[in-house]
């Protein structure tokens, strides 16, 4: 069967601005028409507000070789993450198990010859919780990697199965320079009929900015969970891919065109 090209598709990309290069060049191949605006921005921490965050994560990267398990998070995480470990630990600790969510972070961390646990595949938290080698960590300690704040869920696990989990917070979220108004006017200057969210901090922006009007696009988004999240705030077209990874996306756009022949907005 021939793949499901998206020309009819006009898809709002709002990954942060250094992310979102690969997937709208991914849509513009399969014949979407692109516009970017970012929804979520990320930055380095910031004194004195993150003052507190920042010390300690200084203080667990520098003990970096008392963990049997590190889990970067993100992209942004092993970018900013490793940015800070090189500081105090020009050679990488031996006899630690790396492991990524995302198969853009598992190729950003062996980008910088950092080898990841054979749990490459894990597309997000629950996948990653899925690994065999994550079943049996009583006593391990386990640092995860990540921006300022964000769910609770996979440490949660870690800790219930008997591991000793810490977080290293190397970034921050920010939202961007863009108010409802704008967004608005954005959306139907370029005739919107798909909003591409990939995130649950994403979605909850997104649903601000615009309002009840926000509930008559298509969103495509990523997982059970921030479907979820979609469907529970009212959205009336939740397309799910199986995570945020621009193939599973995509996926989920082809399945969306093929079974809506005159899609418009």
């Amino acid at each position: 069967m021939a793949t499901a090209k998206l020309n009819n598709l006009r898809v709002l990309v709002t990954r942060p601005a250094d992310r979102s290069a690969e997937f709208a060049a991914a849509l513009t191949e399969a014949g979407a028409t692109v516009s970017l605006q970012p929804l979520l921005d990320i930055a380095p921490l910031s004194s004195p507000e993150h003052s507190e965050a920042m010390q300690k994560s200084r203080s667990l990267l520098m003990n970096l070789d008392s963990y049997q398990q590190i889990i970067f998070i993100s992209v942004n995480a092993v970018h900013y993450g490793l940015d800070q470990i090189d500081q105090y630990w020009p050679q990488w600790p031996l006899g630690i198990q790396v492991y990524a969510i995302g198969a853009a972070t598992a190729a950003a961390l062996a980008e910088r010859d950092i080898a990841v646990h054979h749990s490459a595949q894990a597309m997000n938290s629950e996948s990653l919780l899925a690994c065999a080698d994550l079943q049996h960590i009583s006593h391990s300690k386990i640092l995860i990697i990540r921006g300022v704040g964000g769910r609770e869920h996979l440490a949660e696990q870690l800790r219930q199965r008997g591991a000793a989990v810490d977080y290293a917070e190397c970034y921050q979220r920010c939202k961007p320079d863009i108010d409802g108004g704008q967004l608005r006017s954005l959306l139907l200057k370029h005739s919107i009929n798909i909003v591409a969210l990939n995130s649950g901090e994403t979605l909850a922006h997104f649903s601000d900015l615009m309002g009840e009007a926000a509930l008559t696009y298509p969103v495509l988004v990523p997982g059970d969970r921030v479907a979820d999240l979609a469907r529970a705030q009212g959205y009336q077209i939740v397309i799910q891919a199986d995570n945020a990874g621009t193939a599973a996306s995509l996926a989920a756009l082809r399945r969306y065109a093929e079974s809506n022949s005159s899609i418009h907005h």
